[in-house]
């Protein structure tokens, strides 16, 4: 036991400076004792005479302000607690409560003079540790992130279950740089923890069903596996895996609901926890950065099984999600404009070849289109050519419409969108993507995320004096131009960590005026609206996005969609001005999580 114990000590950074013939000495001064789930170890306002090391199971840490009880933190193996108290005899300042059985190893303050040289070296690191975390709560609040240990739960219709696991944790090992686990709970036969990668392990453990110490047996396995392992994902297969989720309850802080074709999706979703479903007949009402579907996940599991590798559009959902669990999600958010939107293309392609992740996308009016062709699966090369032909066609079309003092016509704008799209809907994109409108019965902004991809885009684009307003539920929608023309807060309201924001309105003094009747008349009413639209966007995006950029379009018209090709290469020399500082900015925030 005295070994066991001294082993555990050499794990804890406070006796990292203590020789392990000094930890023999020592060990015997702790005293092992175990806590059932809900006792409440230390409590805010009462002195702690000893400090504890946890070696097994899970702790909440949790203050009691005014009314409020908040949990500010939850303790892993081996961490320790009770230390402040036990330096300066002051007060508990928080409730430190067992939420999964525990077992620690207590230093009373009574046998400090049975420590002789190792004393010293006892308080130096327990203030190493006090100074860590005081530091970490100044740089991100009191509400300490834990790390993460995910539950997933495949429902009957999933046709991965094996292949998602393990790509997960290739994935968050990749992206957070942090030892990461997966285990298949419920295999015929257990195995020792394998190599699947750099960072990445797999595991198997056979359980039994219905065996009244599972519970027990699998916490014993996941705090165990804790003292290696940073991210673990518990991955529950089999008949059994139902039976198995709920013995594992208490274990996990990530919930991951992986449903197949057909499966209904559920109502609500917990504050940390994402949904998946298979491509294939979806019931996701509609997409998010925590919601989103999966292409190919029956070829991906197939080819898993047989030794091979899933397939790039498989692959991309799982990165997403691992994204999400870290907190790495990037949004992009495309502003209007009209020709000027063609811009965004110019960027995407700079973020793509920089190896820069797109998790969602938001649009307005044009940056809605563009927005909807990427989403739905449209690569750069493709947008390019579909900018291309529509060069020499919109503004003849346009035009034409305006000689004749008449809005566009309705029937022809729905089938030029229905070419691209189909019948295709929102919720059925491979990227999340949400378009936002004003209702002018309301003056209310409103966030297009349900119905046909065609209607969705039809609505963004409504402009006054070009398209008529567009019905959506109870919803009558125009072009947000006005209100909101660079939508960062929707993108953020989608759930990303790191928002990007294209806005393709030119500053004023870049614009030019058409000189062309009828055309100069239609320019001079969208540059009013537009003058007001430029900084009305700029000063949102700016308050809600990590980076906002503009396009350099001094020369060019918003109704110059003839020169859609240069406008793309402006676009791309814009997005590679910007990208050391987009590059910077998101490695700052990898940094963060690495750090947690």
């Amino acid at each position: 036991m005295t070994e066991d114990v001294q082993s555990f000590l050499a794990s804890s950074p406070v006796f990292q400076d203590v020789p392990p013939e000094q930890l023999a000495q020592i060990a015997p001064l702790f005293e092992p004792r175990k806590f059932p789930s809900g006792t409440v170890i230390l409590r805010q306002g009462a002195p702690s005479a000893a400090v504890y090391f946890l070696r097994s199971g899970q702790l909440a840490v949790r203050v009691q302000r005014g009314g409020l009880r908040e949990t500010v933190a939850y303790l892993q193996p081996p961490e320790i607690f009770g230390e402040l108290s036990f330096i300066t005899s002051s007060p508990c300042v928080a409730d430190v409560e067992v939420t999964v059985d525990c077992e620690v190893l207590v230093l009373s303050k009574d046998r400090l003079p049975q420590l002789l040289r190792e004393r010293d070296a006892l308080l130096r690191g327990l203030v190493r540790v006090v100074a860590e975390r005081l530091q970490r709560t100044v740089t991100r609040g009191t509400k300490a992130p834990e790390l993460p240990v995910v539950l997933l739960r495949n429902h009957p219709h999933w046709e991965a279950p094996l292949s998602f696991g393990v790509e997960l944790a290739r994935s968050l090992a990749r992206q957070t740089g942090r030892e990461t686990l997966v285990i298949n709970i419920g295999v015929e036969k257990n195995s020792e923890v394998r190599t699947l990668d750099e960072h990445a392990a797999m595991a198997d453990v056979s359980v039994r069903v219905g065996d009244e110490g599972l519970r027990g047996e699998l916490a014993q396995k996941v705090t165990d596996c804790k003292t290696r392992f940073s991210n673990i994902i518990l991955n529950p297969v089999g008949l059994g895996a139902e039976a198995i989720c709920g013995s594992v309850h208490e274990l996990f802080n990530w919930m991951g609901e992986l449903f197949g074709p057909g499966d209904p999706a559920p109502a609500e979703l917990p504050a940390d926890g994402f949904v998946v479903q298979s491509a294939v007949l979806p019931t996701l009402p509609f997409l998010s950065g925590s919601r989103q579907l999966i292409y190919e996940a029956s070829e991906s599991e197939a080819a898993y099984r047989l030794g091979g590798s899933v397939t790039a559009r498989f692959r991309r959902t799982v990165d997403s999600m691992a994204r999400a669990i870290a907190g790495l999600q990037v949004g992009i958010a495309l502003g209007g404009g009209a020709a000027w939107g063609w811009a965004h293309i110019g960027a995407l392609s700079v973020f793509e070849q920089a190896g820069l992740p797109i998790d969602m996308i938001s649009g307005c009016s044009m940056g809605g289109v563009i927005g909807a062709f990427r989403s739905a699966g449209y690569g750069v090369a493709e947008l390019t050519e579909v900018a291309d032909y529509w060069r020499t066609r919109t503004r003849r079309f346009i035009e034409w419409r305006f000689w004749r003092m008449c809005l566009l016509n309705e029937k022809t704008v729905r089938q030029t969108f229905r070419g691209y799209f189909g019948d295709r809907t929102v919720n059925q994109t491979e990227i999340p993507y949400w378009a936002n409108a004003v209702d002018i019965q309301t003056g209310k902004e409103v966030a297009i995320r349900t119905g046909a991809l065609v209607d969705c885009v039809r609505a963004s684009i409504a402009l006054p004096g070009l398209l008529p307003p567009a019905s959506h539920n109870s919803h009558l929608l125009v072009d947000a131009g006005v209100m909101d023309p660079v939508p960062a807060v929707l993108v953020r309201s989608m759930g990303c960590h790191f928002a990007i924001a294209i806005n393709a309105m030119a500053p004023p003094e870049s614009r030019k005026v058409s000189t062309r009747y009828p055309m100069n008349a239609f320019d001079i009413m969208t540059r009013c609206m537009f003058l007001m639209g430029h900084e009305i966007g700029e000063a949102r995006a700016q308050s809600a996005a990590d980076v906002v950029f503009t396009p350099a379009l001094g020369g060019i018209s918003m109704l110059d969609f003839s020169r859609s090709l240069e406008i793309i290469q402006r676009g791309r020399k814009a997005a590679e001005d910007h990208l050391p500082a987009i590059l910077e900015g998101y490695e700052a925030l990898r940094y963060r999580v690495a750090k947690i």
